[in-house]
């Protein structure tokens, strides 16, 4: 019973200290508390006279919230799906998109100095108005 509360307080713990600072604390007391209890349980699994020591299910628990994090990372910032399991996929995917799409020409109206009259209509691909830099 008392390696069991031990692993509780662990998990407890570790999701407190990663959703403390979080700019997203939902999120990371899901990842943390997913990440610890994976892992304690993992480790239960495959050495339960190893997880009954004292410090086993902290660096499990600190353990397994860093890969759910990591893999919330990896899967946050990958443009599709098929780019984490076959590359290529994601780039031809990519430049046949650029083939459909041209560039906008560059502005009639240049003044004296060189200084764009009239800015460009933003385009789905930019945030906002779309500034040119005078060559």
């Amino acid at each position: 019973m008392p390696h069991l509360v031990n692993a509780l307080l662990s998990v407890l713990v570790v999701t407190g200290l990663l959703a403390g600072p979080s700019l997203r604390p939902r999120l990371a007391l899901f990842l943390g508390g997913t990440g610890s209890v994976v892992a304690n349980h993992l480790v239960w699994l495959v050495a339960p006279d190893l997880w009954s020591r004292a410090l086993t299910p902290w660096v499990a628990s600190v353990g397994g919230a860093l890969v759910a994090v990591a893999a919330w990372s990896l899967l946050r910032t990958s443009p599709t799906a098929a780019g984490l399991v076959d590359p290529q996929v994601a780039v031809s995917a990519d430049v046949a998109d650029d083939a459909t799409e041209q560039e906008d020409p560059a502005p009639s109206g240049v003044g004296a100095h060189g200084a764009a009259m009239g800015a460009p209509a933003s385009s789905p691909a930019t945030p906002g108005p779309v500034r040119r830099l005078a060559a």
